[in-house]
């Protein structure tokens, strides 16, 4: 009898139930609009139509995609193109400022300006300037043999590098030659064998393995409290009977410390902790699926933007007229330049040819101009002709061969092409060896190593108090 129940059906709790369950669930809260039929020339639909045209981004792009896309386009006679026209009117400083040049002025050659002009340019005249010496350049002659000449003869011989370095050059085309029986060689094998690890461990490597005293090593008693020590010392030894015992335990499982280590782990352990719901099944209509799924339809994202996705989304706003762009427009017509302004170039105005400025203008154009400063130098160039035979070329001829780098160097360059040879009997290979001889320390030590183990003075070392005494 656990699953018949009787109850009647106008009872207040149920009445009460059904009217929470109309509250709480969903079914009549929105009420679908009927399906229904309308003529195809209805208000309603030829409206819709429009709004459907409107925010179809197909139309809004056919003129483009069919007509327009893939034309040409000449910006002449745009917007951007007039007014970049416009500016660069605006801003061309030939049309704003007018030359000097397309003003017709004749100074008259009495004036203040052009008499000091001309002046200037005699004063300024190079060629006038070194006309004097010019002529005199042509009667003087200076002989080769002067005490200036010779002088600088004698200077370039004491400064040449050539010179300095000459007997060093000789000596490196004699060469050398180096014998294997040469004391320096010598020399270095008896320094080598002085300093030879190995000869200094041969008696040494000859004599391991031989032992002298004693037939085994059990016989020697400083090797045995050896081994005794080491056995004392040894880390393995101290610990083998710990490793032997350690994996042998044994405890009883009433112990108390056992009993309450499985309280502690039943305790701290989360097999008994969370007991899960068991597992049951609901009708489709009853109250708490209906109020779940009222909930989640409340919740979700797609139901609450699908006004916007349906019929706001793809809908076009053109901005002109807005505030925004009202107040852009006017805030544009505030800052610009060109209303605030008034450009030079809106007001007429005539200079006079005669005012200061303009005379001032031409005449400086006058004294500043290159073509009449260098007119009377330009027409005495092609009348002037010097002789490949006057001393100032020759002079110039001569000092350019003594201060030619290839000359100087010509007799180096000579040298290096023939080669050197150094003999083994040349003064300063015998120098060499006679300073290093000097400076040996093999020769400085011979006679001590040549003395070394000669004993002077006693036939024995029994005889001697001192080795005695060092021994003991």
């Amino acid at each position: 009898t656990k699953t018949k129940f009787h109850s009647p059906v106008d009872m207040f709790s149920i009445v009460a139930a059904k009217k929470g369950q109309e509250v709480a669930t969903g079914t009549n809260y929105k009420q679908l609009i009927r399906n229904y039929t309308l003529l195809p020339d209805a208000m309603n639909i030829e409206l819709n139509r429009n709004r459907m045209e409107i925010q179809s981004d197909n139309l809004y792009k056919a003129d483009f995609t069919g007509f327009l896309r893939g034309l040409g386009w000449v910006p002449i006679g745009s917007l951007d193109h007039e007014k970049n026209k416009k500016a660069s009117d605006i801003l061309n400083e030939r049309k704003y400022r007018q030359h000097p040049e397309t003003l017709k002025f004749t100074s008259p050659l009495d004036s203040l300006e052009m008499v000091l002009a001309q002046t200037n340019a005699k004063t300024l005249n190079k060629h006038l300037y070194h006309e004097s010496w010019e002529k005199d350049k042509t009667q003087i002659h200076i002989m080769p043999d002067a005490p200036e000449f010779l002088l600088a003869r004698a200077n370039a011989f004491n400064i040449s590098q050539k010179q300095y370095k000459s007997a060093m050059e000789e000596a490196k085309k004699k060469g050398y030659d180096l014998r294997a029986d040469a004391i320096s060689v010598k020399a270095a094998r008896a320094s080598r064998d002085i300093a030879s690890d190995y000869k200094y461990k041969e008696a040494y490597q000859k004599a391991r393995g031989k032992h002298v005293g004693f037939r085994s090593l059990q016989d020697d008693p400083k090797l045995v409290h050896y081994m005794q020590v080491a056995k004392m010392q040894s880390e393995r030894e101290y610990k083998k009977d710990y490793e032997k015992t350690k994996t042998k335990y044994h405890t009883p499982l009433d112990m108390f410390s056992v009993v309450a280590a499985k309280k502690a782990q039943e305790v701290s352990t989360n097999v008994n902790y969370k007991q899960p719901i068991h597992q049951y099944t609901l009708l489709p209509d009853a109250m708490n699926v209906q109020l779940t799924r009222n909930m989640n339809y409340l919740q979700s994202d797609i139901a609450y933007k699908e006004d916007y996705n349906s019929w706001f989304k793809g809908i076009g706003w053109v901005p002109v007229g807005s505030l925004d762009v009202e107040k852009a427009k006017k805030a544009t017509q505030i800052l610009s330049e060109r209303q605030y302004r008034q450009h030079p170039e809106t007001l007429k105005f005539t200079s006079g040819l005669d005012a200061m400025n303009f005379v001032l203008a031409k005449n400086n154009a006058v004294t500043m101009n290159k073509h009449l400063y260098t007119e009377a130098w330009e027409k005495d160039k092609t009348k002037i002709h010097v002789m490949p035979d006057t001393p100032d070329i020759l002079q110039a001829k001569l000092n350019k061969v003594t201060f030619s780098e290839k000359a100087y160097r010509s007799g180096w360059e000579d040298a290096k092409k023939k080669g050197y040879d150094l003999r083994v009997d040349a003064i300063s290979i015998k120098a060499a060896k006679a300073s290093r001889d000097i400076a040996s320390e093999y020769k400085y030590k011979q006679a001590y190593r040549k003395q070394q183990g000669h004993h002077v003075g006693f036939r024995s070392i029994q005889d001697d108090p001192k080795l005695v005494w060092a021994m003991h």
